[in-house]
């Protein structure tokens, strides 16, 4: 507690007319995109499980958690001790289980608990508090899993494989048509279904596209890696010799991802 009434301290010091200019300057609206940048960070951190990066990115969300505490503050709106005292509070309320003598069967029946005590909270509808910011796809995967808690859902995956036949369908339909409005929306609707079916499969659809895309862009570090070692312009490479160094990319981080890496995070 001491270490952390010391980062408030500092943050205030920082604000002050003796302060940092930059620091000085910022808003609450100003500093969101280095709050967005810094969770990302944090991702990546744990992605590459690389400890010393990881202490030093939460600690970059801390920080931006009390600026924004600090900020408010100086407008006489909440201090950093509301929201401390406004998590506690949540946590607590929010299990039972665990600070009182609630039983729950399943994760299913603590998580319909949530969803009944945000509404008691002043949410007046169920869907109420998804952010509209966050990436579409994670948004999706939170939007299906609210309204299957009150039974909104299909039975069984296999349903969900059918939707998604259909929508393949339907989107080859509409691909034949001169409507861009009509093709997005039949893209849009694949997406959703393929969120639902990862739903399913106990996957969050925003994380598994993330790490595919990683995984494309470090074989393609590889593919361009070859290519010089060979003394080869990509742009002046045939479509089949590019698929023969994307091919030898692909074993070797396949064999990277069985046999490990020696090399340590930098």
């Amino acid at each position: 507690m001491e270490a952390f009434s010391e980062l408030v301290a500092i943050i205030k010091k920082l604000r002050s007319p003796e302060g940092c200019l930059w620091d000085r300057e910022q808003t609450a609206e100003s500093l969101i995109p280095f709050m967005i940048e810094e969770v990302y960070e944090v991702i990546d951190a744990l992605d590459h499980k690389n400890d010393h990066e990881l202490v030093n990115e939460l600690g970059d969300v801390m920080l931006h958690v009390v600026f924004q505490a600090v900020i408010a503050e100086e407008d006489n709106r909440f201090t950093i001790q509301d929201v401390l005292n406004n998590i506690t509070q949540k946590m607590i309320s929010r299990h039972p289980h665990v600070f009182s003598n609630r039983v729950f069967d399943t994760d299913d029946d603590i998580h319909r608990y949530w969803e009944r005590k945000k509404q008691s909270e002043g949410r007046k509808r169920l869907l109420d508090g998804i952010p509209d910011e966050l990436p579409s796809l994670h948004k999706a995967y939170r939007v299906q899993s609210k309204v299957a808690m009150v039974g909104f859902d299909w039975d069984n995956i296999q349903d969900v494989w059918q939707k998604i036949r259909e929508e393949i369908q339907e989107l080859e339909d509409a691909s034949h048509t001169q409507n861009h409005q009509e093709l997005e929306m039949e893209f849009g609707d694949l997406l959703f279904s393929l969120v639902n079916v990862g739903r399913f499969l106990k996957i969050n659809a925003d994380e598994a596209l993330r790490k595919s895309t990683d995984k494309f862009i470090q074989r393609f570090h590889e593919v361009e890696r070859i290519a010089q070692e060979k003394g080869k312009d990509l742009q002046n490479m045939s479509l089949d010799d590019l698929e023969t160094l994307w091919q030898k990319a692909k074993k070797g981080s396949k064999n990277q991802e069985k046999y490990g890496n020696n090399t340590q995070d930098k």
